[in-house]
């Protein structure tokens, strides 16, 4: 993983939000629980983006505003999080490969910011 340790993005980065760049797209990413059900969510949202100079990406914006591309292209339930976690994991996501398949080429950006180091 690029900017990142996979370690800490297991522990952390997949639960809550985080932000990757993979093959000229943005994935946003967000889980939460509602404690009250005991049940937790987790989805994937996918937008175009444009690398500028190696080291910063941009979202491909219409004249409206709209993000070029924006869909949600994952979206899990259930009461275990190893389980969302696995299956996650596991969804050919990344142009039909999975987070495995494509793990050494997936950036981790920080929240706010569009830095990728190259």
């Amino acid at each position: 993983m690029i900017n990142g340790r996979t370690e800490q993005f297991l522990d952390t980065g997949w639960y809550n939000e985080a932000t990757l760049f993979y093959s000229g797209h943005i994935y946003w990413l967000e889980g939460n629980t509602n404690f009250d059900s005991g049940i937790s969510c987790f989805h994937v949202d996918r937008w175009k983006a444009d690398l500028s100079e190696g080291v910063y990406y941009n979202s491909k914006i219409t004249k409206d505003g709209q993000r070029v591309g924006y869909e949600r292209i994952y979206e899990i339930e259930g009461s275990h999080m190893n389980e969302l976690k696995k299956r996650f994991l596991e969804a050919p996501l990344f142009d039909g490969k999975s987070f495995w398949q494509v793990e050494r080429c997936l950036v981790w950006v920080e929240e706010g910011e569009s830095e990728i180091e190259s």
